[in-house]
């Protein structure tokens, strides 16, 4: 019989992914927040009549698998700060009978969870889901004990579930990478924690599903993660079917826990989602030097209210992965925004220049977002970054070469571009570097320089043309 289980994805659930909760430290995770959006609008674009949560911090008993029993399945950020961040919605009671007796079937062991307000596990991914206009029927799984099994079966329960209910479903796993990147980190650090990451990330990047749980206990116990188990019941439900689309779309960990979204499985011919192309469509950009035209075409969509994809095929160099900053001017010179990303999030750099351009001109806090009328006056420029490497000295850094990363030992981080027009000493590009961070002029840092290569608008072109690289 025909699988009913239409998408599988990944999220994170720290709270700070939301920015009521985040705050001033949002704009750090801004990116795994725009991957998480991408997931909720592809899960919805399959049209779901259900959608199933894995929640590795839902309440759990030894030997059980805990299913989400209330009418109406609620909660709030409150402990979190955010009160007003809430969740309610309709249980599918059906659906999680069903994988009760499915489980049963598979020699498993169910308990309901009966008046409780929903975990955060829960609440983050749904929060992303409702903003996409979910508000249908939803299940909420939790997980037995670690290393007590049954991953799979209870997988395989919920696709049973699904198929017996001809109920068109959507899976979402639920889940943090390690939390012991940094030695800031919540559970200190391990060197582990990024060789867990390091592995996990590129089996999803390979589709080599099936390796996932050969992963080694120790290295999962050592990395303190809670990504692996819910993952698998995911895949389990959606059959880890080669013939999907998979595809990771963010990775980071920035407050020293790891967070990776992405598209575990999704049905060929399901589509993209309303508005944004579907394959190879529109225009081919292949050079360089045409960024900055899709840097403007995205401000203007956005703008527009259209798509929140790219109408353009990435081909030659434009096909490759690299961090890119988009910076917006006035006529007269004048900065408009400037926002970018060192380690890239995207597929290619028409995907990453469309997303940063759009943050540049939107979520710059230090700058009122950009007015529809304001952009013939404005000129976009893209820089595309090289490689980030550790400086033994100040001798090796040259503002007109080299731009330069300056990190606390908290994590707080300053990014300055190269060859900016007043900056024509070192001193002066980590002072700025320094200041844009909140680093103090007397506090040890990590100094790391990258080359990079920039392309702007020409005034005189349509909608600026480009003058190239600098």
């Amino acid at each position: 019989m025909e699988s009913q289980i239409e998408f599988a994805g990944l999220m994170p659930h720290a709270p700070v992914l939301i920015p009521s909760v985040g705050g001033r430290t949002f704009p750090r995770v801004q990116a795994t927040a725009e991957a998480m959006d991408t997931v909720a609008r592809h899960a919805l674009a399959a049209h779901p009549e259900t959608v199933v949560i894995i929640s590795p911090h839902s309440p759990r008993k030894l030997g059980s698998f805990g299913l989400w029993y209330t009418q109406r399945l609620r909660g709030s950020l409150e402990q979190f700060g955010a009160p007003d961040e809430t969740v309610d919605l309709p249980l599918d009671r059906a659906f999680t009978e069903c994988i009760e007796v499915e489980a049963g079937l598979r020699g498993l062991s169910t308990w309901r969870i009966t008046r409780r307000e929903l975990d955060h596990g829960a609440l983050v991914p749904l929060h992303f889901l409702a903003l996409r206009g979910w508000d249908g029927p939803t299940v909420i799984v939790g997980l037995d004990m670690p290393q007590e099994g049954g991953l799979d079966e209870i997988g395989q329960a919920i696709g049973a579930a699904a198929r017996g209910l001809k109920r068109r479903t959507a899976v979402i796993a639920s889940g943090d990478m390690s939390h012991k990147l940094t030695p800031e980190a919540p559970a200190g650090y391990d060197p582990d924690g990024h060789r867990f990451d390091d592995a996990f990330v590129g089996l999803l990047r390979k589709g080599a599903f099936g390796e996932i749980s050969r992963i080694d206990p120790a290295l999962q116990e050592r990395a303190a993660e809670d990504v692996v188990d819910s993952t698998r019941v995911a895949l389990a439900a959606s059959e880890s079917r080669p013939e999907g689309h998979h595809e990771v779309l963010s990775y980071e960990g920035p407050f020293g826990v790891g967070y990776c979204v992405a598209i575990l499985y999704e049905r060929e011919g399901n589509g993209a989602p309303e508005g944004a192309p579907e394959g190879p469509a529109g225009k081919r950009i292949s050079r360089l030097e045409d960024l900055p035209e899709v840097a403007r075409c995205a401000v203007e969509t956005r703008l527009g209210k259209g798509p929140d994809a790219p109408p353009f095929f990435a081909e030659g160099e434009a096909a490759a992965r690299a961090g890119v900053f988009v910076t917006l001017e006035t006529a007269a010179g004048r900065l408009r925004g400037c926002v970018g990303v060192m380690v890239p999030n995207g597929p290619d750099l028409v995907r990453e220049t469309w997303r940063m351009a759009v943050s540049a001109a939107l979520s710059d806090s230090r700058f009122p977002p950009v007015e529809a009328e304001e952009l013939p006056g404005l000129r976009f420029s893209v820089t595309v970054l090289g490689a980030v490497e550790p400086v033994a000295s100040v001798a090796q850094l040259d503002p007109a070469v080299y731009g330069v990363v300056v990190s606390a030992g908290d994590g707080r981080t300053g990014v300055l571009l190269p060859a900016l027009q007043g900056i024509d000493s070192v001193d002066r590009q980590l002072s700025i570097a320094r200041e844009k961070a909140g680093i103090a002029p007397d506090e040890p840092v990590r100094i790391k320089r990258f080359t990079a290569r920039s392309f702007k608008e020409r005034p005189d072109g349509p909608h600026g043309g480009y003058a190239g690289a600098d």
